[in-house]
């Protein structure tokens, strides 16, 4: 399978000053950071990101739903709302809550993410945190609500092959990862453009290893961190 995966450009960073010094492995999600949200903006404009919606929503009909058919009952699928340009699957979220499955969804609750349910029709409200997009207002599943979901979809900046997730950088969904069931499934959503091979992006010790991950090309399984 052709993963659409791809190197950084290393005129993103500058290489050798960076992984010379392992000290600077934050310095370096920064620098990446900044290269592939300027790319993105660039990039996924308004038809562009509906485009990429729409793919998005095909594959996770086609990878996903069969899935979720086997439980034979409704699950908790915790997502996300995302912000301009951003992979989506919010149309995919809001049909699978009015089929009758409970999603939850991120809110801000300071240095931990709060989690309530929204039940597909509610009107999302603009987030007091930065970069969070919209809320639900509906019943609070509280900071560790992940720890009762079924399926969760995060959101990231990029990911490589080898699951190492690149964040927005204030550790929210690493610390909110660490109370997800071992049975529970997980896959992060990001455009193709922000896949890439792996070992491109640096990982920390609390970089919460990521098993799958779904583009507008289909859904990858990633690499064991071991």
């Amino acid at each position: 399978m052709n993963t659409g995966a791809r190197e950084v450009d290393p005129k993103m960073v500058l290489w050798h000053d960076v992984l010379m010094n392992e000290s600077n492995t934050p310095a370096m999600k920064r620098a990446l950071r900044r290269e592939i949200l300027r790319s993105r903006r660039e990039t996924y404009g308004a038809e562009a990101a509906r485009e990429s919606a729409t793919r998005i929503r095909a594959h996770l009909e086609k990878s996903i739903d069969p899935w979720i058919g086997t439980a034979r009952r409704p699950l908790v699928i915790a997502g996300y709302v995302p912000v301009p340009a951003e992979a989506s699957a919010l149309a995919w979220l809001r049909r699978k809550a009015r089929d009758g499955h409970t999603v939850i969804l991120p809110t801000y609750e300071g240095q931990l993410l709060g989690w309530r349910v929204w039940d597909g029709h509610e009107t999302l409200l603009p987030s007091s945190g930065a970069k969070f997009g919209a809320e639900p207002t509906g019943e609070s599943f509280g900071a560790e609500g992940l720890a009762r979901a079924d399926l969760i979809i995060t959101p990231a900046v990029a990911v490589d092959l080898a699951g190492t997730r690149l964040g927005h950088g204030k550790g929210y969904y690493d610390r909110a990862l660490t109370h997800v069931r071992p049975e529970t499934r997980v896959l992060t959503l990001v455009h193709e453009t922000e896949l890439f091979d792996a070992g491109t992006l640096p990982r920390e010790p609390h970089d919460v290893f990521i098993p799958e991950v779904l583009t507008e090309s289909g859904l990858v399984a990633l690499g064991n961190p071991a």
